[in-house]
């Protein structure tokens, strides 16, 4: 049980360092550099699971708590890896279309550039809102009326709504599909594709 616990512990810390590891990529000159610091990470993760150890060795209840924190640890992991399936179809379908609102909003030319980044990182994922604020760029489909969701699936930590809406200017059917990631404390688009 020792060895279970240390284990999900040091990988639980680990998952997180590679969460936030962003902050460090300013350091980033070189990949040796990167190397340096993600070896320096492990260790520094191996030594506090061997003081974690090393203390809760002293503790009345150590098999008790080793159990609870790694049963804790287990159902994290299994959170974050099917984010999706703990939420209803509904539920994520509403989010979904919340979103592509959002960023549909996007190439509204009245906006400041400010909301548009504000816009932008409230409706994709990081890494996009931070191309498209260098860039300028914010790739746009036509907006549609009467938008309805025809296909939803669900693979591991993403999820995918195809939808499908009608153009009002051209009287054309489009079909649109877009993917899903939880970022922080709720789901952002991570990737779109025109179906047509």
């Amino acid at each position: 049980m020792k060895n279970i616990f240390l284990s999900l512990v040091a990988i639980f810390l680990f998952a997180l360092f590679l969460k936030f590891e962003y902050h460090l990529n300013l350091l980033y000159f070189h990949w040796t550099i990167e190397f340096i610091v993600l070896l320096l990470a492990i260790v520094l993760i191996v030594l506090f699971a061997s003081k974690l150890s090393k203390w809760m060795a002293s503790l009345r209840y150590k098999p008790v708590i080793e159990t609870v924190i790694s049963l804790l640890l287990l159902v994290f992991f299994l959170h974050e890896l099917f984010t999706p399936y703990f939420y209803q179809e509904d539920y994520l379908s509403k989010v979904g279309l919340e979103k592509i609102e959002k960023y549909n909003q996007l190439t509204n030319s009245d906006l400041t550039t400010q909301e548009r980044e504000k816009l932008s990182k409230e409706a994709v994922v990081k890494e996009m809102a931070v191309s498209f604020s260098i860039t300028g760029y914010y790739p746009r489909f036509d907006l549609l009326e009467n938008v309805r969701v025809i296909d939803f699936s669900r693979r591991f930590n993403q999820y995918e709504l195809v939808i499908e809406g009608n153009h009002p200017e051209q009287e054309t059917t489009r079909t649109l599909q877009y993917t899903f990631a939880k970022e922080g404390m709720g789901f952002k688009i991570i990737g779109f594709a025109d179906l047509n």
